[in-house]
């Protein structure tokens, strides 16, 4: 009687018996299941990678090397570009001449370009002679730069129009055109408007002697009777002047090729720079 209830007593279900179960139900062993379960796993589930602690640090130190590399190489290019682009090239000349002549003006002395001016004019050289005056400015830091057109007015203390300033290209030459005994003075600006570098002119008339003054004979100023300039031909070109008492032209001008101003303190020197450009026009 014992063995009987003994035989008739419940299973107990355990994760092993549904196993089991399972396992029967569909026909594979329990090991087969393991081995399905397994291979259903993703790969990141199969194999998580480790990183200690040295090499996370290792990793963000590479990672600041290259940055800071990056940066340096950008700032060093970019440096290189702003030296390239501040870098200033020299005026060409715009006509022949026999010789160049560099001054160096400082720029806390402008007036010291008037006095080289003035003085290279009074040395003497044969007749028919043209010396260029390229120009460079220390600037207070001690680099030097190229002179321009509007420093030049600046540097002279030139009144002229507003108009006539704004209306220049930044080359420009300086030149001494040498007669018999002496020099005179000759200004080549580049223009950008024709139209507006005559009707600056005209305005500036009334005035220029006076910024012209230094470089005029002065006999010939106390001889001028009146102010005014007059029409010309100069080498068929259309020209404007400034006559003494005794018909002498002291300051003149005159517009070549519609681009270029020439300022002269003489009708020779005028005439002289304007057959060069004839000549040999600039490119």
């Amino acid at each position: 009687m014992a063995d009987e209830q003994k035989s008739e007593l419940p299973k107990i279900r355990t994760l092993k018996t549904d196993v089991e179960d399972f396992a029967r139900g569909h026909k594979a062993s329990p090991l087969d299941m393991a081995a399905r379960a397994y291979a259903e796993k993703s790969w990141t589930e199969k194999v998580r990678p480790v990183f200690s602690r040295n090499a996370l640090i290792s990793a963000a130190i590479v990672v600041v090397l290259i940055i800071g590399a990056g940066y340096f190489v950008f700032r060093f290019f970019q440096k290189s570009s702003e030296i390239v682009a501040e870098k200033q090239l020299p005026i060409s000349k715009f006509l022949p001449v026999e010789s160049e002549q560099m001054l160096v003006i400082r720029e806390i002395n402008p007036g010291a370009l008037l006095l080289a001016l003035l003085d290279e004019l009074k040395k003497p050289r044969r007749a028919d002679t043209v010396i260029y005056f390229p120009a460079e400015i220390e600037t207070r830091l001690g680099e030097s730069k190229t002179l321009y057109a509007e420093d030049f007015i600046k540097f002279l203390n030139f009144k002229s129009p507003a108009a006539f300033s704004e209306n220049l290209l930044p080359e420009f030459n300086a030149l001494a055109v040498y007669e018999t005994g002496n020099g005179n003075l000759g200004i080549v600006f580049k223009v950008k408007k024709f139209e507006e570098a005559i009707s600056s002119l005209l305005l500036w008339e009334p005035t220029m002697w006076l910024d012209f003054k230094q470089f005029l004979q002065a006999e010939d100023i106390k001889n001028i009777s009146k102010f005014s300039f007059q029409d010309e031909v100069i080498k068929n070109n259309d020209a404007r002047v400034l006559k003494n008492g005794g018909g002498k032209i002291i300051l003149d001008y005159s517009i070549f090729n519609k681009q270029y101003v020439i300022i002269s303190t003489s009708r020779a020197a005028l005439a002289t720079i304007l057959e060069r450009l004839i000549t040999l026009p600039p490119r």
